[in-house]
């Protein structure tokens, strides 16, 4: 007799809860005006505009029901708001340059809302961060019309009245790309992601005016 095997193919169904890791970069713009850097310290000029790259990197959780409207999504980690002030030139004919080396602890939830039940998916939510860093470095440049001075030392230190939370908010959009067949027990999806935060609520101390907002662009990579 002949004794036949059949395999049997099975289906999972897709999972609600992904967890992973999302990773990017925040593309930070200043604005306002920066002067007193500490109590102890101020330069002979006001900074104003400024802009820089920072990194972005947390765990991912999200929730939400294959072909369903609504989920939720919630990502924590490490958030660099860092930048460097336009150049000014001060009363001695002097270029003076100020980078800025803001980091936060980051925590933020969102609504996810997929308009069509695709793959494309909008979220918005707000941000709690926790500062991490507030340091700086102030550089003044010797007067170019007498190139034989000796240039002064980088002056460095941490910045005065900076504020430990900020509370603001956040939008954006994403597409999950699967990466694995339905068939399979374990799913792994990438998501390319923007989003945008304005300056609401961005002020990174209590004194002065300036203010930052932040466009971010990364991938999560999630498995459910």
């Amino acid at each position: 007799s002949v004794s036949s095997v059949c395999a049997q193919k099975v289906n999972y169904t897709k999972p609600s809860w992904k967890f992973g890791v999302a990773a990017g970069a925040n593309f930070n713009y200043y604005n306002g005006s920066t002067h007193n850097l500490t109590t102890s310290f101020t330069p002979p000029v006001t900074f104003h505009k400024g802009d820089g790259i920072g990194l972005y990197l947390a765990t991912s959780i999200e929730y939400y029901r294959p072909k369903s409207y609504l989920g939720f999504i919630l990502q924590a980690g490490f958030d660099s708001r860092k930048g460097e002030f336009n150049q000014v030139i001060s009363p001695c004919n002097c270029p003076a340059d100020l980078e800025a080396n803001i980091n936060y602890f980051t925590i933020e939830p969102s609504l996810r809302l997929a308009p069509f039940k695709s793959n494309f998916y909008l979220y918005g939510g707000p941000r709690l961060a926790f500062n991490l860093d507030k340091s700086f470095v102030y550089r003044q440049q010797t007067n170019p019309d007498f190139p034989l001075q000796i240039a002064n030392a980088d002056q460095t230190g941490d910045f005065s009245s900076v504020e430990k939370t900020i509370v603001s908010m956040q939008i954006g959009m994403g597409y999950d790309i699967e990466l694995t067949s339905e068939g399979k027990k374990t799913q792994f999806i990438l998501s390319p992601f923007v989003a945008f935060q304005p300056y609401f609520g961005q002020n990174p101390r209590s004194t002065e005016t300036w203010n930052l907002t932040s466009f971010r662009a990364g991938m999560v990579l999630k498995m459910g």
